[in-house]
This record gives C-alpha cells, sequence and structure tokens, in this order.
C-alpha cells in the first residue's frame, strides 16, 4: 500500500499541469454595447475555437472610463477591453497596453483609423468602429426660405446665410442647432471649423497652439452664427430637428435609425462640413471610434487577440451599424454593403471620413478636450477672446506642469499611478496592475503551483491517516 500511494501521488503530479494546460480560459471582454449585438458573436466564436470561453461585461459611457482606470488600478482590468480613441493616448503613453504590432499589423490595409491606436510607430490596439458628424438640414425650411434643398451650405457665409434666413425664434424656428453644457461633445462641433481652417491644437514638437489666427477667425464665425442658433444638448437638438424646429444642426449617424421611425414625414438632407470659403480650406469634421485593447494583465493574448479578429469582420460589425447606426465598421470592404448604396445620404458620412481628423493622439487629450470645451463655451455666453484664450493657456501649462510632476512620482509604477492620475481623479488605488506582458502568463504558473502544492498535501495528508490507522490497527 505504501509504494501504490507513492506512485499515486507522482501520477497525479505529472498529470496535473497538463490537465490545467488543457483547462478552458476564460477571457473578460468589457465594451459599451447591447448585448444582443455581442453574445451571438462570442457564442459563434466559442464553438469554433473550444477551451476559450469569453465573459461579456456591459459598461456604459457614463463611468466607463473611471471604471476601467479603477479596476487596472486594483489589478482587475479585463482581459479585452472597447476603448475610446480619444482616450488612447493617455492609456498607450503610461505603458497601460500590450503591444500588439505582431498581432494586428497585417491587417493594415484593410482597416481605417489606426492613428489613434498607433504610438512611436507600434501598435496597442485594433479599430473596430468609426464614425464622424455631418451638416444636417430641413429641406421644407430651406423651401421655405427661399434656399435650394438640393445642397446643403458649403462654405462658413453659405450657412450664416442659411441660418439667417430659416431663423424666426417667434414662430418656434431656430437656424443653426449649437451644442452648450455638455461635456464631451461641444469641441466635436466646433473644432472642425478650426481645422477646415489649417488651424492646430498641438503644433509638431506638441506645443500648445489653439490660441492662432485661424482659431480665433473660426471663434469669431461660431459667434455670429450663436446668434441664429438654438443652443442645448445634443439629444435636444437632435430632437428638436425631427420636430422641423431647426433649418440646420451637425449630427451623428444615429438620427437614419430614428427619424425614420419617429418623424418618418421629415424632409431632410445631409451635406459635407462647409469650409470657410470657396477658395480657401477645406471641408473637414471630427473622425472618432472605437479601439479594442488588450491590458497588460491578459491571461492569454493570443487567444484574445484572435477573437478580436474576428469581432472586427465585416460580417460581424455590420450588424451593429444596421441596427444602430451609431458608428460604421472600421472594415473597408463593408462601405460596399448594399445599405450604403440604398440611401445616398449615408454615403456623405463615408466621403466626409475621408477628410475627416481625430484629435491629437496625446497623454493629456482628456485635460485638453476640457480645456476647449470651456474656452467655447465661456466665449459663447459673453467672455472675451483675449481673455478666454489668455485662460486656456494658463489652463494648459498648469496641466500640463501637474502632469510633469505626477509621471516622475509615477515612476516605477508605470500603467497604473500615471494613468489614474490623470483620469478619475477621485477614485481610490489599492494595488498596481501588473506591468509586463508575461504577467498573465505567470498568474496562471503561480496558480498551477499552488494546485499541485495543494492536491499533494491533501494526498499525503490521505497517505499519513492511513499509516496511522494501520500502526494503531
Amino acid at each position: 500500500m505504501h509504494k501504490t500511494a507513492i506512485k499515486s501521488v507522482l501520477l497525479l503530479i505529472m498529470l496535473l499541469p497538463a490537465a490545467l494546460l488543457g483547462a478552458d480560459v476564460e477571457l473578460v471582454f468589457w465594451n459599451f454595447w447591447d448585448p444582443k449585438f455581442i453574445l451571438p458573436v462570442i457564442e459563434q466564436f466559442e464553438k469554433d475555437n473550444p477551451g476559450v470561453k469569453i465573459r461579456n461585461e456591459q459598461v456604459n459611457w457614463g463611468n466607463g472610463l473611471d471604471k476601467i482606470v479603477v479596476a487596472m488600478a486594483n489589478g482587475r482590468a479585463p482581459d479585452i477591453c472597447e476603448l475610446g480613441s480619444t482616450w488612447m493616448g493617455k492609456f498607450m503613453a503610461e505603458g497601460a497596453l500590450l503591444d500588439v504590432t505582431d498581432k494586428f499589423s497585417d491587417l493594415k490595409p484593410a482597416y481605417l483609423m489606426w492613428e489613434p491606436a498607433t504610438m512611436n510607430g507600434r501598435l496597442y490596439g485594433m479599430p473596430w468602429l468609426a464614425g464622424t458628424r455631418v451638416m444636417f438640414y430641413n429641406r421644407a425650411l430651406f423651401k421655405a426660405a427661399g434656399l435650394d434643398p438640393e445642397r446643403g451650405p458649403a462654405t462658413w457665409a453659405e450657412l450664416l446665410e442659411a441660418a439667417k434666413l430659416i431663423h424666426n425664434p417667434e414662430k418656434g424656428r431656430y437656424g443653426f442647432g449649437m451644442n452648450a453644457g455638455e461635456g464631451h461633445i461641444l469641441y466635436k462641433k466646433f473644432m472642425p471649423f478650426v481645422w477646415g481652417n489649417h488651424g492646430q491644437i498641438l503644433d509638431e514638437n506638441d506645443a500648445f497652439v489653439f490660441d492662432s489666427p485661424q482659431t480665433r477667425e473660426a471663434l469669431d464665425f461660431y459667434l455670429k452664427l450663436k446668434e441664429y442658433s438654438y443652443c442645448e444638448k445634443q439629444d435636444l437638438l437632435d430632437e428638436a430637428f425631427k420636430r422641423g424646429k431647426l433649418g440646420l444642426a451637425i449630427s451623428g449617424s444615429w438620427n437614419f435609425a430614428r427619424y425614420p421611425i419617429d418623424a418618418p414625414e421629415l424632409d431632410f438632407g445631409v451635406a459635407l462640413m462647409p469650409k470657410p470659403a470657396k477658395d480657401k480650406g477645406f471641408s473637414t469634421s471630427f473622425l472618432g471610434g472605437e479601439i479594442l485593447v488588450l491590458f497588460k494583465s491578459c491571461k492569454d493574448p493570443d487567444a484574445a487577440a484572435k477573437f478580436i479578429r474576428y469581432l472586427t469582420t465585416v460580417e460581424n460589425t455590420l450588424p451593429i451599424t444596421r441596427e444602430a447606426l451609431v458608428s460604421f465598421p472600421a472594415h473597408k470592404d463593408a462601405y460596399s454593403d448594399e445599405m450604403f448604396s440604398r440611401d445616398p445620404r449615408l454615403g456623405v458620412f463615408v466621403e466626409q471620413m475621408k477628410t475627416a481628423i481625430h484629435p491629437p493622439v496625446h497623454r493629456l487629450w482628456i485635460e485638453l478636450e476640457k480645456i476647449i470645451n470651456t474656452t467655447v463655451e465661456k466665449a459663447m455666453y459673453g467672455e472675451a477672446p483675449d481673455a478666454v484664450f489668455a485662460e486656456a493657456n494658463r489652463e494648459y501649462e498648469r496641466v500640463a506642469r501637474w502632469q510633469s510632476v505626477v509621471r516622475t512620482a509615477a515612476r516605477g509604477s508605470i500603467g497604473v499611478s500615471a494613468v489614474t492620475a490623470g483620469i478619475g481623479k477621485s477614485a481610490e488605488v489599492a494595488a498596481p496592475a501588473a506591468t509586463s506582458q508575461n504577467g498573465g502568463s505567470t498568474q496562471i504558473l503561480l496558480l498551477a503551483l499552488i494546485g499541485v502544492g495543494t492536491l499533494l498535501n491533501a494526498v499525503l495528508l490521505m497517505f499519513l491517516i492511513y499509516e496511522v490507522k494501520k500502526k494503531a490497527g
């Protein structure tokens, strides 16, 4: 019995690592979408890839960024995560993400929007969905104002004139819908006027150059446009346009899912964003979207990358676009789908994306976004341009100095402390996340060793009990 027990223990020790290697791996996937879009894809992927399980967890845009940062700071980051493209600069700069160049670089010719997933020539994410905004205009109000309903305004002057002719607040009609009182939105509507006028936020040396003649000219035009505008949050602007109370508004493709149902009689057109003048500047808009990333604690980067490649295919992404119409697939082949030719107005979005501009991919973008929103909104409500631009410059200098101090203090905790300092400042940090690409493998090895030790102790205990009983007998 003694020899048999020892042989059994040795056999278990030999077989356990193999069993662990053959065990299912569960990868946690955080995203912002209704599970009805994601779960069917996961189900099929799991059927095609036995041994890999994907646990879907939905987060929301209201607190999603803070939740991600807190989870990362506490060593509980998901394996796979959807990030807003404007967040990427912060996460990449602080070393929070896995380098996935070798996993996705072969897909570059087939996909759009690699810029926000790239830093120093390396890839840290995979483009999933992309979107832009265009100019919506009410054709019936255009006709009533004596404007050509077959074309939207092509220049700033044409936009201002159209808004002026339509604007009649006494009758409940407004020329233009202008965003106000809503973070993360205003800059997306204002910056196209700056970019189209060859203005910038940061130059090639990362210097803050927002206060420039080009930006001031764009702001001067925007303030003139405000005289003929209805200022509200995005949802209320879309609602006003739907009810025929707005002549023009900058908005997104999501309206094509709402207007046919809520306002089937609404006669509207869409056009490219106007440029400064016929012989000046160019038409552009905000470009943004969703990037799929792997945190450094990812348990199985190869399996996770395989799932991302599967999720971002045309057949698995187009259903989101067809139903929600919030964003378009990043895969270029999607644009040959008949939905884009069936309604030519959707083709305007595709055309606008060719010249649309993504905000700077920078570690301080989240802070820069707030500075821009504050500057424009204060000017909208009466503060002098000189004062708001001077304040913007001071605020950027303050933020840049503060970030420098944080980065110095956070050395040795790259990927956690500096990111947390810039995002979700009120979050409590309990423990640093893993910082090496082998962090997940190390955790698995440790768990395996613990498992072997636990099982060995149990078997040895059983053996000792048997020996005691035998001697007692």
